[in-house]
């Protein structure tokens, strides 16, 4: 027959160890709760008595600082301080200076804190502590924070003795204020100092400046240095003239185009030119000779050409009319003389504003230079005399105490002591005698190299489970009183015999060998079971006992005969089917087949009693020697239908089942699977074996009595 399917399993990550299987896991850990329970009250214990006897107590005492935005003496003097406190650096500055090595030191002077042994423990070498070694010392009690948001220095010490605490914190301010006015008042005196050299020196420089304006001022006589416009006006001036004068000559161009483009012997046309026709005189004359026109009409239609009269008024209007042809050619005349004086006056105004403007840019470049040094002059007067007002200023601030903190909140004296915190640290010991136990649990749990589930020995085999074999109080005991089938039908385990019962009934073997990796495993208390099992089915069924080494089943079945002897001379019976006192339930022993030399029945021998068996019982149960410990199982298991390995649950190491399993892969026997045996599932017992229990409590009788013999 084929054996059936195999599991596929890549191998636990650890060799050796099993597959990690959370839900063991979990149920191990539950079980080591008592473990957990211990860690964490030894935790808390310990914590307790470490608050109340060991720890010293430690008072807090707090002074609350403000920080000023700058130093004003009055309206017109401010401070030498360069610093400005109105930035964040500078506030976290003051803050870490609040604290620093030398207040520290000052502080520590002042209070005459190393003469107290309390305050600080002698130095173990006897030689007296260095500054280093005092300020990182008391540092550590000391801590000082800028609140978000505000300008408040919150300065915090701390000290075994309140009223020692509150003197610290109040002392530390006024230290730090009394070296904050020292500094300031070394740093004013440096400064008058180094401002009186400095201005010196600047005076030098303003001295220096003006003997070189002067210098040029001379050099540059015929020159209008100040800047006062006259020609600047000038050069606007004739500028104006020029544009002017441009202007003019343009109008007369146009005027001596249109005079050229008249006809010659229409000289009368020219008065159309301009405005001429406006001029008095000329106005006059056309007004005359248009009158006479007028009159000219009447005298024609009152005489005739021979007459005196008409030629008399022909020659008067021929006069005039010659008159205004000569006015006209004098107009003429005229424009372009005019228009020849403009375009000479435009050339002559071009010229003359040509030479003052390059008058004005020598004017202009001679008084760059002399703006240059004149405000030479003034920046070295304007820094003389801010040096002048600065020393003025710090003469003055030498005499005053300048603060930049002022005390918002006066430090106390501590009530009641901020550490050690009882709860927090009584919190914590729990928290980590809960994370050891669990720890600690899980670690036992994990170094464990047994397998333990039906999960980790399939993910580490690679073989399906049976069945699941509770842990019968009965399996303590002697082999014979582990009948679980018999004397509790319908307790846990005797159910597990038949789920293991129904596993085996899928592949239909007519013989079943079992066997385990190391003695102690239970596969003679499951042999033992499965065939008595079978046997109350109405099986007949043949239980062989193959274990060479240690034979047991005899023992366990037999004991039952009412005399001693008889049972004794059973006993001695080897290699012979013996009746058992359970209906169809028969036993073969096989040991005359182990001599002095150790060899064994052979695998031929072995089949051939099978094939015997066949023919007179339903179904052959056998049992034989650990894997791990002797061969004989390798050489039965090749003849019969199914071979199954019995595990004990955290017994059987995983190293021997793998070697076992790889064994059995080696030869190709029929491997069912496995049987775990040595479970314990109480949840699963009370919530149906007690709930849910069977009326039937008959248990099975025998088939001979108690005082009969086979």
């Amino acid at each position: 027959m084929n054996p059936p399917p195999q599991i596929s399993s890549s191998g636990p990550s650890f060799p050796g160890y099993p597959t990690l299987d959370l839900e063991a896991l979990v149920g191990t850990v539950r079980k080591r709760l008592w473990l957990i329970a211990g860690v964490f009250l030894t935790c808390v214990l310990i914590a307790v008595l470490y608050v109340q006897f060991v720890a010293k107590k430690q008072y807090e005492s707090i002074a609350v600082v403000y920080v000023e935005r700058e130093q004003v003496l009055n309206d017109d003097i401010r401070s030498v301080l360069s610093n400005d406190f109105t930035k964040l650096d500078s506030l976290k500055s003051l803050e870490r200076s609040i604290v620093s090595g030398s207040v520290i030191l000052r502080t520590v002077k002042k209070l005459d804190l190393l003469s107290d042994p309390d305050f600080i423990k002698p130095n173990k070498n006897g030689k007296p502590y260095s500054d280093a070694e005092i300020v990182e010392l008391v540092s550590r009690r000391v801590k000082a924070t800028l609140e978000r948001g505000t300008r408040l220095i919150v300065v915090k010490v701390k000290d075994t003795s309140p009223a020692r605490a509150q003197k610290l914190a109040e002392t530390f301010v006024s230290e730090f204020e009394d070296h904050m006015m020292e500094q300031n008042l070394a740093s004013a005196k440096k400064a008058t100092a180094m401002l009186r050299e400095q201005a010196k020196e600047q005076l030098e420089r303003v001295n220096q400046a003006e003997e070189m304006l002067q210098a040029f001022r001379e050099s540059h006589p015929d020159t209008s240095l100040d800047e006062d416009g006259v020609t600047e006006r000038k050069l606007n001036d004739l500028d104006r003239l020029l544009s002017d004068a441009n202007n003019e000559r343009l109008r007369l161009e146009a005027e001596v185009a249109k005079l050229d483009s008249l006809d010659p012997d229409d000289p009368e046309s020219i008065l159309e030119i301009g405005d001429y026709v406006g001029h008095e005189h000329i106005a006059k004359l056309l007004l005359a000779r248009n009158s006479k026109r007028a009159e000219m009409v009447k005298i024609r239609r009152q005489y005739q050409p021979d007459h005196p009269t008409y030629i008399a008024y022909i020659s008067d209007l021929e006069g005039l009319d010659q008159e205004v042809a000569g006015v006209a050619r004098d107009v003429g005349a005229t424009i372009r003389k005019r228009h020849d004086t403009a375009v000479e006056h435009a050339k002559q105004l071009a010229k003359t504003v040509t030479e003052q403007k390059r008058k004005l840019l020598s004017v202009d470049r001679v008084r760059k230079e002399f703006r240059t040094l004149k405000q030479q002059v003034d920046a070295n007067a304007h820094t003389y005399n801010s040096l002048l007002a600065r020393i003025n200023e710090t003469d003055v601030t030498e005499g005053v105490k300048e603060s930049v903190i002022r005390m918002e909140q006066a430090p106390l004296v501590p009530s009641k002591p901020v550490s050690p915190k009882k709860k927090i640290v009584v919190g914590l010991a729990g928290v980590l005698g809960l994370m050891l136990g669990f720890g600690g649990a899980i670690g036992l749990s994990l170094l464990n190299r047994s397998l333990l589930t039906r999960r980790q020995i399939e993910q580490t085999l690679g073989l399906p489970v049976l069945a699941e074999i509770a842990d019968a109080p009965e399996t303590n005991k002697a082999l014979r009183d582990s009948l679980v089938v018999f004397s509790d039908p319908h307790s846990l385990a005797a159910e597990s015999f038949r789920s293991l019962r129904t596993s085996l009934s899928t592949l239909s073997p007519r013989s079943v060998l079992l066997t385990s990796a190391m003695p102690g495993d239970g596969k003679s208390f499951c042999a033992l079971n499965l065939a008595l099992l079978q046997a109350q089915l109405g099986y007949r069924t043949l239980l062989v006992d193959a274990d060479f080494r240690r034979p047991s089943l005899s023992e366990a079945l037999l004991y039952r005969q009412a005399h001693p002897d008889a049972a004794d001379a059973q006993l001695e019976s080897k290699n012979l089917c013996q009746r058992t006192p359970f209906p169809n339930l028969h036993l073969l022993s096989c040991a005359r087949f182990a001599p002095n030399t150790g060899e064994v029945m052979s695998g031929e021998h072995f089949a051939g009693m099978l094939w015997e068996a066949y023919r007179s019982f339903d179904c052959v149960i056998i049992d034989t020697s650990p894997i791990g410990l002797v061969s004989d199982a390798l050489n039965f298991a090749r003849h019969v239908d199914a071979v199954a390995l019995v595990v004990r649950s955290g017994v059987t190491q995983t190293d021997d089942a793998q070697l076992a399993c790889r064994e059995l892969r080696r030869l190709r026997v029929p491997l069912a699977g496995c049987i775990l045996n040595g479970t314990a599932d109480e949840g699963r017992s009370k919530a149906y074996f007690e709930t849910y229990h069977p009326a039937a409590t008959q248990r099975p009788s025998m088939a001979l009595p108690q005082g009969s013999t086979s």
